[in-house]
């Protein structure tokens, strides 16, 4: 699905990564450069992955991808290596799903973006008690899941969206419904991605884009409707988001 990696291209992009790669199949890397032309594209069937992410700031991983046994061996090849955090999401996880162990032997941070039923598959519950007990399923979670010596982070996405550790947790203010709609995540785990590439830690660069993913959808959604907004709208609006952000942190101080 080249929509969602261009999505998560464009959030990255619009949140303040200085350079940001796409590493996909040529078919893909044809299409997408005609339009997004910011972005730099690398090959995964004629390149070396390892070495392309061991230069990386940040990882994301899942978008778009589907579920292939290329797919599987990329993803348990990024996890034991030691390096920068990946962002995981849509099919990266529906892919550790299938297997969970490989969480607990990951050498890397990871930063795991699943909606209740990604989550579902993760942990084991069904989509029923994860809702009963949001704050609940993801903070053991996330405290009993990840490698302790590298760290995670869970943000489990829908309204009031949790973002934890396992020790800390916050429940993101901002979004309407409007981020239901298909791209939202994909805009969203190249924004958390942008963040860390920018120095933040993992756990706060979730919050940070998840505060600002969800403002943005706010004010798309006051010129488009909650029926109208796309996710391209969001990663659009996010840059905004962030200028009126910084401009107000300006005045304050």
């Amino acid at each position: 699905m080249r929509g969602a990696a261009a999505l998560s291209v464009l959030g990255a992009l619009r949140c303040g990564a200085g350079l940001v790669t796409l590493a996909s199949t040529r078919e893909v890397i044809d299409a997408l450069s005609q339009s997004i032309y910011e972005a730099m594209y690398f090959d995964v069937e004629r390149g070396d992955l390892l070495a392309k992410a061991a230069g990386m700031n940040a990882v994301g991983f899942g978008c778009g991808l589907g579920k292939t046994d290329g797919g599987r061996a990329r993803l348990a090849a990024l996890l034991g290596q030691s390096g920068a955090p990946l962002v995981l999401d849509a099919d990266g996880l529906n892919m550790l799903s299938e297997t969970p162990s490989l969480l607990k032997s990951a050498a890397r941070p990871l930063v795991l973006t699943p909606h209740p039923l990604e989550f579902s598959r993760l942990c084991g519950k069904s989509v029923a008690e994860i809702q009963t007990d949001r704050v609940g399923c993801a903070r053991r979670f996330a405290k009993e899941a990840f490698n302790p010596t590298v760290g995670g982070v869970l943000l489990l996405k829908g309204a009031g969206t949790v973002v934890t550790d396992g020790a800390r947790v916050l429940i993101n203010p901002t979004g309407s419904s409007s981020l239901s709609k298909g791209g939202s995540g994909d805009t969203l785990c190249g924004m958390i991605c942008a963040f860390i590439a920018e120095g933040a830690s993992p756990f706060d660069a979730a919050v940070i884009a998840a505060y600002i993913h969800g403002l943005a959808a706010e004010h798309c959604a006051k010129v488009y409707s909650d029926y109208g907004v796309l996710a391209s709208d969001v990663a659009a609006e996010a840059a905004k988001v962030i200028c009126a952000l910084t401009a107000d942190e300006g005045t304050n101080e």
